[in-house]
């Protein structure tokens, strides 16, 4: 028999950045392995995106109907009364099937409903968690009860994939067999890696494509005024209105930038023939950034394909900089010092030590960042039920 995959979600797997991309790649694999997807979300999030493959099967979840008691996120009893009137209508469009499997992202009110229906139809439920949602509560009633439904759901899950071991930390993770960290899955691009070019000597260009948020100024700034002192380039992949670039674009004249590419495989080509090192840049203060102390960059991965050097700014009690420590990453930066700044990126204008770092991105690439890694051991580890 076909086995089915039940995703219910915040968003629908869509392209772009962030967990519906890597929702995406996991689902279009599975598809190739002959398995069929259907989709929970709620109708809202449908508006902006058609961008779906004609087999898989949409079920959208109903906003409000004027018999339908309201949902109210902070009141748990009108969350429970919403969820049997959503399976309801899940169970409209899957007549008599079931899947067998249920999975989820940890985000938002959705997974509660992913919850639901795997006790109802009695289907395991697995669950992958990108980020820790109570960090961006603006309460702290309102921490606590995010934190308090997350660990319900994670509670009950036959799977958790969480992004990191910090991640499986915060929520007592680390010591369960169900549990294990799964890297966000990169595109799968044919990508020749990037060779050492004669003008990563005299012009160095270290590349950021991202979000770009007012609290990374300070980073941006000082290195591209070290960059400066060795005729390099700071190229940044962003809006032109984005107010921290017109910043760092008033200040330093060996800032550049491109707008926004539609497609990853388009940023992936502009970086391959314009780039000679990646950036992956955190806020130093985890209070400007407090995701960064649980959260894994998937621009790390994403980008590891092009097998360039990638040079990590970020304070040690960050996942990535714990990481980074553990694989002795030999472009690594834990405090916004000038002179440390200033020798790691006259480094990448020497040929044996760029080509060192280098070797390293790329043994990276083929072995822990391979999407097919990190697909196989998805699907490995994906529990499932056969009817």
């Amino acid at each position: 028999m076909q086995k089915h995959i039940l995703l219910v979600s915040f968003l629908p797997p869509m392209p772009g950045t962030g967990s519906p991309i890597i929702l995406k790649r996991h689902l279009s694999q599975l598809e190739l392995q002959g398995w069929k997807i259907s989709i929970v979300v709620p109708e809202s999030s449908l508006r902006n995106t058609n961008k779906f493959s004609s087999s898989w099967q949409i079920i959208p979840l109903t906003g409000r109907k004027w018999w339908w008691p309201p949902v109210r996120r902070e009141i748990s009893g009108l969350l429970k009364m919403r969820l049997p009137l959503w399976r309801w209508e899940c169970e409209q469009y899957l007549v008599k099937e079931r899947p067998s499997v249920i999975l989820t992202c940890l985000w938002d009110i959705y997974p509660l409903l992913a919850l639901h229906l795997s006790q109802s139809w009695n289907v395991p439920l697995s669950v992958i968690i990108h980020d820790q949602e109570e960090v961006w509560a603006k309460s702290e009633d309102e921490r606590c009860r995010i934190r308090q439904r997350s660990l319900t759901i994670l509670n009950k899950a036959a799977r958790i994939w969480p992004v990191s071991s910090e991640l499986a930390k915060v929520y007592n993770l680390n010591n369960t067999e169900k549990s294990s960290v799964l890297y966000p899955i990169p595109e799968k691009i044919d990508c020749s890696f990037v060779e050492w070019k004669s003008n990563f000597q005299s012009h160095p260009v270290v590349a950021h494509a991202g979000s770009l948020h007012p609290f990374q100024f300070t980073n941006f700034l000082i290195l591209a005024q070290s960059l400066q002192k060795i005729n390099g380039i700071l190229l940044i992949i962003a809006s032109g209105d984005n107010p921290t670039l017109t910043k760092l674009l008033d200040i330093c004249p060996n800032v550049k930038y491109h707008e926004p590419f539609e497609q990853n495989k388009d940023v992936i080509s502009f970086l391959s023939d314009n780039a000679s090192c990646i950036l992956v840049s955190y806020s130093f203060s985890l209070v400007e950034q407090p995701w960064a102390a649980t959260s894994f960059p998937s621009k790390l991965v994403e980008f590891s394909k092009l097998g360039l050097p990638i040079l990590i700014l970020s304070p040690r009690s960050t996942a990535i900089s714990k990481w980074a420590e553990r694989t002795q990453w030999l472009a690594h930066i834990t405090q916004l010092d000038n002179a440390e700044i200033l020798n790691t990126i006259v480094k990448l204008t020497n040929q044996e030590s760029w080509m060192q770092i280098s070797e390293q991105t790329q043994k990276f690439a083929l072995d822990e960042f391979n999407p097919e890694r990190i697909h196989s051991q998805f699907v490995s580890e994906l529990p499932d039920k056969i009817f």
